[in-house]
Parts: C-alpha cells; sequence; structure tokens
C-alpha cells in the first residue's frame, strides 16, 4: 500500500484519533452499566461521553459540543445539561502555568495571585486584584491551541473538498463554509481582536442600560491576554424572578447589533450571556463574531421583515440575490413556491411554535433541492439567532419573537449607510 504524502500524514493521524475517540465514547455510552443501573438518564449517560470526547478533541469540537447544548428542542434536555459544562468548565490551565503568561506590567500589579473562575477550549479566566483595588478578570490563550485548530481546519478543509467532488454535491460551497468558520475560529485566538469587539459592544449598546459589557483594560492586553473588568455575582443557574425580562434584554440586544450595527456574535451560550435575577444581562465574550457587510445587512434585515408580513415572493427574490450557484439547471420558479410556502406556514409563529432550527434546515433543504446554496454570509447570522433562541424557547415561550425584532428590522432598514 502506497503511503499517503509527507503533509497529510498528520491529518491522517488526526483522523484516525478522533474515530478512535468518538467510537470509545460511544463504547462507552452502550456499556455503562453501572449509570444505568443507578438510574441515570440514558441521554445524561450519552452527552456526558460525548462531552468528554469534544473536551479532549480540542477546540472546535468544544464550539459543536456547546451549540448542541443549548439545543433543548433538538436532543433530550439531559443530554444538553451534561454538554453545558463545555461553556465554561473545563480542566482550567495551572495558575502556574498561566502565570508567565502574563505581561510584566500586569504581574507586578497584582495584589493577590490568580484565581481560576472558568475554562474553556481556547482559553481560562481567572479572577485577581489591582494594587489600586480593581477587580479585574484575566483571559489566558491556552498554550499551542494554535496549532491544534490550524490542523483540525486543514482536516475539514480536505473533507470538504472531497464532498465537493461527490455527484449531486458539485458546486456546493463547502471549502467556503469552512473557510468563514476557519476564519472565525481563528479569529478567537488574537485577544487583541477580541478586546477591541468588547469594546465596541460597549460603546454600541451603552443605550441599552440593562446589558452589561465589561470595561477592557486596554493597557495589560497581548494577543494571548485579555485582561478585563470582573463582573461579579454571574448567575449560571438560570432562574431568578428578573429572568424572562433578562432574557427579553438579551434578544432586544441581539436584534440591534445584528440589524442595525451588522455586528454578529455567533457564540452567545449561557456561559458567555448571562440574564441576572434583576432583569439585567451580562455579555462577557465577543471572540466568536462577524461583521456584516453592509449589503448583506440589510438583505438579511429585509428578509426578516418581509417573512413578518408573509411576503414569500419577496423573501425568495432576497434570498435568491444572496445564494451561491450550485449544480446545472437551476429551478428558479420551483424555489419561489417552495419559498413562499416555508414563509406562509412559519409568519406569526410565537417562539414556542416557530423552530428556527426547524425553519434554516428546510430553507437550505429548498435551496439545494432547486440548485442553490447557501452564502455563508447569510449562515452566521442565523447561526447566531439559532444559539439564542436554545435559551428563549426554555424561558420565554410566550415571547413573540418577530414582532421583537421588528422595530430593530425597521431601524436598520432605514439606516443603509451603517453606523
Amino acid at each position: 500500500m502506497r503511503a499517503p504524502p509527507r503533509d497529510l500524514l498528520p491529518l491522517v493521524v488526526r483522523a484516525a484519533r478522533i474515530g478512535g475517540i468518538l467510537g470509545l465514547a460511544l463504547l462507552r455510552a452502550v456499556t455503562d452499566v453501572r449509570g444505568l443501573l443507578s438510574g441515570v438518564p440514558p441521554a445524561a449517560i450519552a452527552g456526558d461521553r460525548l462531552a468528554w470526547a469534544c473536551e479532549r478533541l480540542g477546540p472546535a469540537f468544544v464550539k459543536i459540543g456547546q451549540l448542541l447544548s443549548t439545543r433543548v428542542d433538538v436532543i433530550p434536555p439531559a443530554a444538553c445539561r451534561a454538554l453545558a459544562r463545555l461553556r465554561d468548565r473545563l480542566t482550567p490551565l495551572p495558575v502556574a502555568e498561566a502565570a508567565p503568561a502574563l505581561p510584566a506590567g500586569l504581574a507586578g500589579r497584582l495584589a493577590e495571585p490568580l484565581t481560576p473562575v472558568a475554562a474553556g477550549a481556547v482559553a481560562c479566566v481567572y479572577r485577581a486584584r489591582l494594587e489600586d483595588g480593581r477587580r479585574i478578570a484575566v483571559k489566558v490563550r491556552r498554550p499551542g491551541v494554535d496549532r491544534v485548530i490550524a490542523r483540525d481546519l486543514a482536516l475539514f478543509g480536505l473533507g470538504a473538498r472531497l464532498l465537493q467532488r461527490l455527484p449531486g454535491l458539485r458546486g456546493a460551497p463547502f471549502a467556503a463554509v469552512v473557510d468563514q468558520l476557519g476564519d472565525a475560529l481563528t479569529g478567537q485566538l488574537d485577544f487583541l481582536a477580541e478586546a477591541a469587539a468588547l469594546r465596541r459592544l460597549r460603546a454600541d449598546l451603552r443605550h441599552h442600560r440593562a446589558v452589561r459589557v465589561p470595561e477592557v483594560l486596554t493597557e495589560f492586553c497581548r494577543r494571548d491576554v485579555l485582561v478585563m473588568e470582573y463582573m461579579p455575582g454571574l448567575d449560571r443557574s438560570g432562574r431568578g424572578p428578573g429572568r424572562r425580562v433578562a432574557v427579553v434584554n438579551a434578544l432586544r440586544a441581539i436584534y440591534h447589533m445584528l440589524f442595525i450595527d451588522g455586528f454578529v456574535h455567533c457564540d452567545l451560550h449561557p456561559g458567555n450571556l448571562h440574564p441576572m435575577p434583576d432583569g439585567s444581562v451580562v455579555i462577557v465574550d465577543a471572540g466568536f463574531h462577524r461583521q456584516l457587510a453592509d449589503s448583506d445587512r440589510l438583505a438579511f434585515a429585509a428578509f426578516f421583515y418581509r417573512m413578518s408580513r408573509g411576503e414569500g415572493a419577496e423573501c425568495a427574490s432576497i434570498v435568491l440575490s444572496t445564494v451561491l450557484g450550485g449544480a446545472a439547471g437551476h429551478d428558479a420558479s420551483g424555489f419561489r413556491a417552495d419559498m413562499e410556502e416555508l414563509v406562509r406556514s412559519s409568519t406569526g409563529a410565537r417562539i414556542a411554535e416557530f423552530d428556527l432550527v426547524g425553519f434554516a434546515v428546510r430553507l437550505f433543504a429548498i435551496q439545494r433541492r432547486h440548485g442553490y446554496y447557501a452564502d455563508p454570509h447569510f449562515v452566521f447570522p442565523l447561526l447566531s439567532l439559532i444559539v439564542m433562541e436554545g435559551t428563549l424557547r426554555e424561558a420565554c415561550p410566550e415571547v413573540d419573537f418577530q414582532m421583537e425584532a421588528l422595530p430593530f428590522v425597521l431601524r436598520g432598514l432605514m439606516r443603509p449607510g451603517g453606523a
């Protein structure tokens, strides 16, 4: 058997490791007799084993697990609860290994040692106090995580290019989607970029008094270290008398970011967004974000507006203006007919009834069926809303999803030049 090229060998080894860990997780899930005999739900066992596999496979897989942990409408709640630890409760980097990464100007001004408070796939967060009494949060990137992400993205890219060669999938923009996701994941490694995004969020949302974004201490930030104001009392329970108000405030802030500013935050899971008992909401992370071009922002806002009015024909025209070409023989008339039916069946649904995941799946299926593929720039806003919907569906089923969006959609449409 001919050996694979040398540059492909690490990818082959990585693919084998991925298959081995996922296979071992599956084996442990189906053979956990002790857990079943003790009354642990099978879904919880499966979720725990999947979380175990994602943690060992690294950042790209942890992101997938984080997204799944919000989807109580897609996978069993017991599995979601097991996957929830991937948000910020991974094994932290020991303080002795994190401390050397601190810039000298910060290390010399600490009045107390670092204390771990959260740990994710890319970084760990520590609490500390400066000599002047200010309490700060210090986010330190895990050593070597950039190499792991680069290797996995190369593997995903290879798989995407192979898929595009299969009959029936030629022309599908899988590689473009992987490139877009790769840019987003790689962007999370640059904490200077995240510091800039947090400063922007803080400025853009300054009129939303119920939304708090920590102040960034720019003088201490580096590409692998982010220092910001420490936000005490974050409510991780998801309970409290102001829960409903807080979630609605979060929803309105997200609509402002998306439809008015074109800022798409793709990672607003409960580890990064905290509804508080007093009705406020705290956003502590801005690593996974995308900036929409003004034309893309307007197209998405126009689509949302037309959908809220049940104007399926106009929705079809907007989507057709954004899609990428796929297989030969596009069927525009068939696409329009199916799109009109999709909008007709979705218009006016309350969030308890409107399934955004189901809507997106049907939308992309219609596109594929008629020879089109979604532009990745249209996918990211949907991803942002899908992540948030996981919280909304459970906490506020009575909220009218489309009506809450409408004021921000209209403001965005009247602001063609952007901020």
